[in-house]
């Protein structure tokens, strides 16, 4: 059943994140200075991604191995 809302969760979170293209970047500086997101702007954004990910990934592993 976690396992189900975790997956939910993270299809939510790629929809948002995909539907509004300036917000790939995640950088208010570089958003106001460029008028399209380059590829460079698209990885700093996801390298942004990567610690929460790996984060919640450890959390739900955890939470996995403890419940015995």
């Amino acid at each position: 059943m976690i396992a189900m809302r975790v997956v939910v969760a993270v299809l939510v979170m790629l929809l948002l994140t995909t539907s509004a293209s300036p917000g790939w970047a995640l950088c208010p500086n570089c958003l106001g200075q460029a008028d399209s997101l380059t590829t460079t702007l698209r990885l700093v954004g996801l390298f942004l991604l990567v610690p929460p990910a790996l984060f919640f990934a450890v959390a739900f592993a955890i939470r996995r191995l403890t419940r015995g």
